[in-house]
């Protein structure tokens, strides 16, 4: 465990208490004076620790205290004199997330009034919203439902204060959460700020005496108001729940106290090598506690999670949440924990810095503006060291290139810069402030920050900024660390395994000997040959994998036709359990961020990297005419409804490549609802041409009358199976997101410069824009039928694969389809989007979406089971599906039958079991790399703040929609790409009092800040547009 540096605290009314008590005492009986008074004998001083004055302690500049004066007339002579100054606000008690969060002067209290603010606001922000922008998001929009159960115990996190609170979750109603404290306060939070959950801790019944007391109808206004008026639950109400929570805390209090030794010291004693791991609760108590701690089931107790969770929590460095789910003994559960050379560093860039403000700060003559002292040169102070060469490097940046007041360098045509070469000892220095601004490694509230902030104080670089994490951002991206577009998203989501690539994209260990992971074509000799049939291959032509294709064959029933769902077949060729294999799981799916794409598969690997002649596996997989493919067929009539399935292995015959936006007007795909955001367009500094050409296209004009005749036969299809699965409860319609577009110029690192330079490219073009068209729906709808005959298939023979399905909708499908035919689908079909309220009812209806190994109703989708299995080059999951299926088509072939859960053994025919999927992980990854590519939120900040502040483009008028309170201003959403805005009270300046404001309401509103670092919009009020509805 790391040393504190800083001596306790002392509270003066307690030691004047304490004083007070043994006076009292004093003047009983000696013998209880005596025990009394024992501290007092021992030298402990009961009044305030503040040093007292030395007159020779080395600080001559100090003046000594002025005895005799009336303190009142010194402060305000002082007020006098430094007036001229202004002042500056404290940062405020409960601030939102991103703000300065106060740690000196605010209470230690969680009881406050109003919303707790949601602690982990970089994950909220890259939830995508169900029914936005396609139904392969819905797995993130829906992630950790589950943990909202009423009942369940969870711990809750506020960016106000420093210390936690034990609640019970009452339930989602009325727009907000509802938690009752083990306290006895009521809380509300329109986010769910848990960090750790014990599911179904208390009946519902326990709960009914609570509920009976808040209105579930109302509105988070009204809820304000019962609290301010300290109505709802009493602590009579809550005193079951709040003698079971302090029991529970009480319990794990006990079990840290007596594993203390280990449990403080978790960072040295849970790893178990000298990488970064990732553990559960339930790993990390069985590396650290006694077999005597489990349960008869070899399980540990909650409470003892509890105080692992604790100790976890209590860590200054690297031992974060990853991961939470919706019970704290589940395996997902996970944290990061850091080796101890982490912490070795950065106690080794702290001495320095203590150092510093010794020989140097403490001894600035009084009156001198530069921290910095005469004789610079002749000190060999490590932190001086790295201070020369960082502002070498960021003054040589600022010839060329100014830092702006929103927190990133003003654009530049492109700059040639003089290279730092920073020392060791500097390189220290600059890894300590990366893990604290670029990873945010370092808990809210330790004493790292502040560490981190006399850095930036010690450069005198950045007078007139916070010396916070924003800042050190800025300071990257002057000193040449950091690119000056560079995306801080990129760094707050990590996956496993995979470190950030600071030129771009992400690095990971490639296979050594790609021949070591191949193998013979599994299939080989038992392919179906399709030489007359066309193969449609619909994709735009900057696609340059194509791993899809569909065709139609005819039945001798005019009604009724094969329709063939064709896939790429790399998983024929390439072992299971291999090490290309185990790169794959690393980088779970593409990662489709502007800039930094990441492919599953990267396109330049191949048998042979010197080779330029060698193909790569993706171009080797990629479907063409004669390659391999993996066929899910269906026998479907024109009503719509699936005859007969079947998986078989194939050779293509002709293959016609596509456009998407071709083949949807041929088809006269009908219009989408009516949305005002569509064709929103902004763009900003150069454009610049893709550096690879676009693929050789046919048209659908050109296609032979049999072609077209199939090809509308293929939407007829697509269109009348969706139709059924629309009257199972599937979503009718997904709004379009705002895409994105980058164009980069060669990097530095691609371009030749002088020796001892660097050459910063012009910043990128970036276009924004949202795009109502949303893709070929002959496309959508035949690879949700591939998933579903992949689903079945191997359903019927038992084979575990990564089923998507819901948690709850199979118990509740009668309630779930009634509020979304009735209350939801709707409103979209008339192009309105659901409410926030609207969208958390629905999803407690149906739970959130589950990878399993067993299958179940997937009702957003209408089906009754599904797997993703159509982009093998691009899904790990779709590999993981194909590889079983393989395996059990070679032994059915082998053995003349079919396979039989009942009759053989799976363990021996499959390369995975149930186990062996480890779809926890898989889930996980997945999840991350989806959040990985919601970077695009910090790539239209960017644009806003050019075209706003640099470009000085004309937004037109923007309109903001609140969607919370709190005490100092509003929080919402701006119509300009649905972008997250913030609005305080300044900002209202008159325009309407912020006690009339409501949920719902709208403003005309003007840009004040653009904040990239902390993903928000400052707004300032120009007029009030009238209310909404409560429950936005």
């Amino acid at each position: 465990m790391l040393s504190r540096s800083c001596r306790p605290h002392g509270c003066r009314l307690c030691m004047a208490h304490a004083r007070v008590l043994a006076t009292a005492l004093a003047t009983t009986s000696r013998a209880t004076a005596r025990v009394a008074l024992r501290p007092l004998a021992m030298g402990i001083r009961l009044y305030s620790p503040l040093p007292t004055y030395e007159p020779d302690d080395g600080r001559p500049w100090q003046e000594p205290p002025i005895r005799g004066h009336n303190i009142r007339d010194l402060l305000r002579q002082w007020e006098a004199e430094n007036e001229a100054q202004g002042s500056e606000n404290l940062p405020a008690d409960l601030p939102p997330d991103g703000d300065l969060t106060n740690n000196l002067t605010r209470t230690q209290s969680t009881g406050a009034q109003g919303l707790v603010t949601i602690s982990n606001r970089d994950a909220e922000l890259s939830q995508p919203l169900l029914g936005e922008g396609h139904h392969e998001d819905v797995a993130l929009a829906t992630s950790a439902s589950d943990s909202r159960i009423p009942g369940n115990l969870v711990e809750l996190r506020s960016a106000g204060s420093r210390v936690s609170n034990l609640a019970i979750f009452l339930g989602y109603f009325g727009g907000c959460n509802h938690f009752y404290t083990v306290g006895g306060t009521w809380m509300l939070s329109m986010g769910f700020p848990a960090a750790f959950t014990v599911t179904r801790f208390v009946p519902f019944d326990d709960l009914r005496p609570l509920l009976s007391k808040i209105p579930a109808n109302a509105t988070p206004e009204v809820y304000f108001d019962m609290q301010a008026r300290n109505l709802g639950p009493t602590r009579a109400d809550g005193e079951t729940l709040m003698n079971l929570m302090a029991d529970f805390r009480t319990e794990a209090n006990v079990i840290y106290c007596r594993h203390i030794a280990e449990l403080d010291n978790i960072q040295a004693t849970a790893p178990r090598s000298s990488n970064v791991e990732y553990l559960s609760l339930v790993e990390i108590a069985g590396r650290l506690l006694p077999l005597s701690m489990r349960q008869d089931d070899g399980s540990f107790p909650p409470p003892v999670l509890y105080a692992i969770f604790k100790a976890l929590s209590n860590q200054d460095i690297g031992c974060s949440s990853f991961n939470t789910s919706s019970d704290c003994r589940r395996p997902d559960h996970l944290f990061e924990i850091f080796p101890q050379n982490y912490a070795v560093t950065v106690e080794k860039v702290t001495s320095m810095v203590r150092e510093y403000v010794t020989e140097v700060m403490l001894k600035k003559p009084s009156g001198e503006a530069s921290a910095m002292p005469k004789n610079v040169h002749m000190l060999t102070i490590p932190l001086v060291t790295f201070i020369k060469e960082a502002r070498h490097a960021v003054l040589e940046s600022r010839r060329h290139r100014q830092p702006s007041i929103s927190g990133i360098i003003e654009p530049s045509s492109g700059v040639t810069l003089s290279k730092t070469t920073f020392s060791a000892t500097s390189r220290e220095v600059l890894q300590f402030l990366e893990w604290w601004a670029c990873y945010n490694l370092f808990a809210p509230g330790c004493r790292y920050h502040s560490y981190g902030a006399i850095i930036l104080r010690a450069l005198e670089l950045y007078p007139d900024r916070d010396l916070n994490q924003s800042t050190v951002w800025l300071f990257f991206q002057e000193a040449g660390i950091l690119n000056p577009w560079e995306l801080p998203s990129r760094f707050k989501f990590r996956l496993p395994g995979v470190s950030i690539d600071k030129s771009g994209g992400l690095s990971r260990a490639t296979p050594n000997i790609l021949e070591d992971s191949m193998r013979p074509d599994v299939a080989a000799g038992h392919r179906i040959e399709r030489p007359g049939e066309t193969v449609f291959c619909i994709d735009a032509a900057s696609t340059s994998l194509i791993d899809d294709g569909v065709s139609l064959q005819h039945t001798e029933r005019p009604n009724e036709f094969w329709i063939h769902i064709h896939v790429a077949d790399p998983a024929s060729s390439i072992k299971p359990d291999s090490e290309l294999a185990r790169f794959a799981e690393l980088v779970p799916e593409n990662i489709y961020l502007p800039g930094h794409f990441e492919p599953m598969i990267p396109g330049d690997l191949k048998h042979k990297p010197t080779d330029s002649t060698s193909e790569s596996l993706v171009k080797q997989f990629s479907l063409r005419t004669g390659a391999p493919a993996l066929t899910f067929s269906a026998k479907v009539n024109r009503g719509g409804d699936i005859l007969e399935s079947k998986i078989e292995p194939c050779t293509l015959g002709n293959v016609v490549l596509l456009d998407p936006r071709d083949v949807a007007e041929f088809c006269d795909e009908p219009p989408p609802p009516p949305d005002d955001t569509v064709n929103t367009r902004l763009a900003v500094g150069t454009f610049v041409d893709s550096p690879f050409p676009p693929r050789q296209m046919a048209a659908t004009g050109d296609l032979s009358s049999q072609q077209k005749n199939d090809l509308l036969t293929l939407y007829k299809l697509a269109q009348a199976i969706r139709l059924k699965r629309l009257s199972k409860g599937a979503w009718p319609y997904y709004f379009p997101k705002p895409s994105v577009s980058v164009g980069l110029e060669a990097s530095a690192d691609r371009r030749s410069s002088p020796q001892g330079t660097k050459i910063v490219p012009a910043d990128p073009y970036i276009e924004v824009g949202v795009d109502p068209f949303q893709g070929c729906s002959v496309v959508s709808n035949l690879m949700v039928l591939a998933g579903e005959v992949a689903a079945r298939w191997c359903s019927s023979r038992g084979i575990p694969i990564p089923y998507r399905k819901n948690t709850k909708s199979a118990d509740h499908l009668e309630d779930a389809y009634e509020y979304a035919t009735e209350v939801l689908y709707p409103l979209v079909r008339r192009g309105m989007r659901p409410t926030t309220q609207q969208r958390n009812e629905f999803q407690k209806l149906t739970g959130e979406i589950e990878v399993s190994s067993k299958p179940g109703p997937y009702f957003i989708m209408g089906l009754d089971m599904y797997t993703k299995a159509t982009s093998p080059l691009r899904r790990f999951s779709d590999m993981l599906v194909h590889w079983q299926i393989h395996a059990a088509m070679a032994f059915e072939r082998e053995a003349g039958r079919r396979l039989d859960q009942a009759k053989d053994d799976l363990a021996s025919v499959l390369p995975f079991t149930a186990s062996g999927l480890k779809l926890s992980w898989l889930k996980m990854r997945e999840k991350t790399a989806r959040r990985m590519a919601t970077g695009s939120l910090d790539w239209t900040l960017i644009a806003l703040l050019r075209a706003w502040r640099f470009e000085r483009k004309d937004l037109g008028k923007m309109t903001f929609k609140v969607t919370a309170q709190w005490f100092r201003g509003l929080m919402g959403r701006l119509d300009l790409f649905n972008l997250p805005a913030r609005l305080d009270i300044e900002g209202l300046d008159g325009c309407r009092l912020l006690k009339k404001t409501s949920i719902g309401d709208e403003f005309e509103v003007e840009l004040t800040d653009v904040n990239v670092y902390d993903r928000f919009v400052a707004v300032k009020a120009l007029r009030f547009l009238g209310g909404g509805q409560a429950t936005a």
